[in-house]
């Protein structure tokens, strides 16, 4: 399928909100420019583009002939853009991404405690923009940061509602009889697919995750207990590949 007209995408490659708005985008044959954001220092820049003065700004943010805002926002975008049902039924994807949205959510803040009370996942926040000899006597920036975002999102978090999202999608599985949860491929298994960035990372990102922040977004009990969700993951991964994901082993 030949390209439509390029648009932008603005995100953060290790979030898995980026990572389903992008999975969606290049599902749905769109040609598109992607944008990593820095947090603080990108977002002037984001301002100007969304001409939005004032207010909480956050990404995924796809910027074509609107601006189109957030994961589930974009992939119904792409879809209307592709003219076709290739990403399914959004009515039937709701209540997936809605278990989607929360797990995510309790996992940010476990991520984002566990950067701020590790020195290394500190430093490595920093590697981008700092040297290395200025990065311990600049940790406090980075910890503000994720104080900040602890305050920002906190009060979105539903205890349990990682493991509540586990335990559906290999329930919704096994009802399905096979590796979708809506009968075939759609944005359901985007949604879900993604949570388990939260237990076992494999998506590759840019910059690459340092060892400390690998580790903090990892949960090696939940990774042992869903190892079947791992393997249905790396099975899309062959047979629905995009850019974050290697479609041999689903890393």
């Amino acid at each position: 399928m030949p390209p439509t007209v390029s648009c932008t995408l603005i995100g953060e490659s290790f979030s898995p909100w980026t990572q389903k708005a992008r999975w969606a985008i290049e599902y749905c044959g769109i040609d598109y420019r992607y944008i990593e954001y820095t947090p603080t220092l990108s977002e002037p820049a984001l301002r100007w583009r969304m001409r939005q003065w004032s207010g909480r700004v956050s990404v995924p943010v796809l910027l074509d002939r609107q601006v189109v805002r957030g994961s589930w926002e974009i992939a119904r975008y792409a879809a209307a853009r592709a003219s076709d049902d290739r990403l399914g039924d959004f009515a039937e994807a709701a209540a997936w991404n809605e278990l989607s949205e929360a797990a995510l959510a309790q996992a940010r803040i476990r991520v984002v405690r566990c950067v701020h009370d590790d020195p290394q996942a500190l430093d490595e926040a920093l590697a981008g923009i700092v040297p290395r000899v200025l990065r311990k006597p600049l940790r406090f920036v980075a910890r503000d940061a994720t104080r900040c975002l602890d305050r920002k999102y906190a009060h979105l978090v539903v205890p349990g509602a990682l493991r509540r999202a586990l335990e559906a999608t290999r329930n919704g599985l096994q009802a399905a009889g096979g590796d979708y949860l809506l009968g075939r491929f759609s944005y359901a298994d985007m949604a879900m697919a993604v949570v388990l960035e939260t237990i076992a990372p494999n998506a590759r990102t840019e910059p690459p995750l340092g060892p400390a922040t690998r580790c903090c977004w990892s949960d090696p009990a939940l990774a042992a207990e869903f190892a079947d969700l791992l393997s249905w993951r790396a099975r899309l991964a062959a047979s629905h590949p995009y850019s974050q994901y290697d479609s041999r082993t689903g890393a």
